[in-house]
């Protein structure tokens, strides 16, 4: 049973709906829990600014929360791009996230605004060396989870959102999935050492861009050897993908060999058994 989700968007980023329906839909579903995590301010992607006022937003999500005082818990989060400015320290959490690649004379490029924006992005940043792109992204990922310490490690293989419907490089290859693995171990090491979760995300199911969540398969296996602690996660941006995928998803990591994962529950997050 779910009965969280703690990687939602809303008005106050480039989400659909408003918080308070936001938080009722999850009422409407069964929810105990609800965690916001609109975007961190990104002043250079006019396309999604993310939340400049940080003091509104969390106001905003008090005053839901005394709405539906005893219905449901709603937790304050925020999804930390690694380039955007420093955030407020009182969340209840964060989740790391990348979604642009180093710029380029002051120029941000972004990895998941469409298959059109990332060919340019390969042959203007990269002149076509597909492994280099890949390569720049995972270091960021790195760097930004070691940094900032982010309690939830966002949509961790972004890099592959468009790669199942417009294939742009081998997603089997030794090459590419020496480059994931060593990322994902190595960012392994660092919330190993906070208690930090992977997310386990389906938010390109519900975009209609891949048929299974991030990450891939070989990935999954890493963090189950290393025993790392997961959370399943819809990245909704929408009432009605709060859930998207989520027993396929929960039947997938079973598969695998998980025996649990982790959920928001009375404001904490919790293991619970699948």
């Amino acid at each position: 049973m779910f009965i969280s989700n703690a990687h939602t968007h809303c008005t106050w980023c480039d989400g659909k709906n408003t918080l308070t329906e936001m938080a009722q839909a999850a009422i409407d579903l069964g929810f105990t829990d609800l965690g916001f995590t609109s975007h961190s301010y990104a002043p250079f992607d006019p396309s999604c600014l993310g939340v400049e006022d940080e003091f509104g937003y969390q106001k905003a999500i008090a005053e839901v929360q005394d709405k539906f005082a005893g219905q449901i818990q709603l937790s304050t989060g925020i999804e930390q791009d690694y380039y955007s400015p420093a955030i407020l320290q009182n969340y209840d959490y964060t989740i790391g996230s990348v979604h642009y690649f180093p710029p380029q004379d002051g120029i941000f490029r972004s990895v998941d605004e469409s298959p059109e924006s990332l060919a340019e992005t390969l042959q203007t940043f990269y002149q076509g060396d597909a492994y280099k792109m890949i390569q720049d992204f995972y270091n960021n990922v790195v760097k930004h989870i070691s940094k900032n310490q982010n309690k939830i490690v966002g949509h961790f293989d972004l890099i592959t959102k468009f790669n199942e419907k417009n294939p742009w490089f081998d997603a089997t290859s030794e090459e590419y999935q020496k480059i994931a693995s060593t990322a994902l171990n190595q960012v392994i090491d660092v919330i190993q050492t906070y208690d930090g979760l992977v997310e386990v995300n389906t938010g390109a199911i519900s975009r209609n861009w891949r048929s299974g969540p991030y990450p891939q398969d070989f990935l999954m296996k890493i963090l189950l050897d290393r025993k790392v602690p997961i959370i399943i996660t819809s990245d909704s941006h929408a009432t009605d993908t709060l859930t998207c995928f989520f027993p396929e998803t929960k039947q997938i990591l079973a598969d695998i060999g998980f025996k649990e994962s982790y959920q928001l529950k009375d404001g904490i997050f919790q293991p619970i058994a699948f």
